[in-house]
């Protein structure tokens, strides 16, 4: 008796990521390195204008301060540890989702949990960094990546997602200067985004999803046979296919 099982062979991610995803990575960290750079000098009066408070957001209009503060960080130690999550996730979500979802969208959703986290904070002090969007990042990543592949089981894909985020995402210690709402507020979002980025482009996604479909061999049980290692049966691939939505 023939009992055929379709197993995912290939789907988006598998794919490579585009080839100019690595330039635009290495720009946007330049850019973080610079801004922080100008910020810590106080070149061009940065140190005054690029950090987002309460006050200065919200008091005085001053909105923009919400991404401005996304490329300044108070030292080296700062901003290295954010980019240390931020080169590997930058480079896979450009390569395999564009430009316009990472980093335009990206950093709009990171000036955005600014304004919501600022809101919380009293009126002089200030948040600066980009740890909301590495959060987020991160968060988007993990999601679409249990969404998109379906190579494993479910059970087993959710206790990768909730391992690898413990491990990369929840402190071991906790500071006061950490704004840990910012990190909570980027990690939501990002779910949110995978969500609704999966769904949007649900079809594209899926249709470069490739099965093998595999024939196992079902013997009579009154049929005795040898458990040398030649006669046991091995799966046989038939054909790959393409998913047809």
């Amino acid at each position: 008796m023939e009992n055929k099982i379709a197993k995912m062979k290939e789907n988006y991610l598998t794919k490579k990521p585009r080839t100019n995803a690595l330039n635009s990575t290495l720009v946007l960290v330049l850019m973080l390195f610079y801004g922080s750079y100008i910020y810590l000098n106080g070149l061009l009066h940065a140190d005054q204008w690029m950090p987002a408070s309460a006050q200065s957001v919200f008091g005085k209009g001053e909105y923009w301060r919400a991404w401005t503060t996304l490329f300044a960080h108070g030292d080296l130690g700062h901003i290295s540890s954010n980019l240390i999550l931020f080169f590997p996730f930058a480079y896979f979500l450009t390569g395999y989702f564009g430009y316009f979802f990472f980093p335009v969208f990206g950093f709009f959703v990171g000036g955005l949990i600014n304004l919501l986290v600022l809101k919380t904070m009293p009126d002089h002090v200030w948040l600066i960094g980009v740890s909301g969007v590495v959060y987020w990042m991160g968060a988007t990543w993990i999601t679409l990546s249990f969404l998109i592949d379906r190579r494993e089981s479910i059970g087993k894909s959710l206790v990768k997602v909730i391992g690898i985020s413990a491990i990369l995402f929840v402190p071991d210690t906790f500071q006061a200067n950490i704004s840990y709402m910012t990190h909570f507020g980027g990690y939501f979002f990002g779910m949110l985004s995978g969500v609704l980025f999966y769904l949007i482009f649900r079809k594209k996604i899926r249709g470069a999803d490739v099965f093998e479909e595999i024939i196992d061999n079902e013997f009579d049980s009154e049929i005795e046979y040898e458990n040398s290692f030649e006669d046991k049966q091995e799966p046989i691939v038939v054909e790959s296919f393409k998913e047809i939505l």
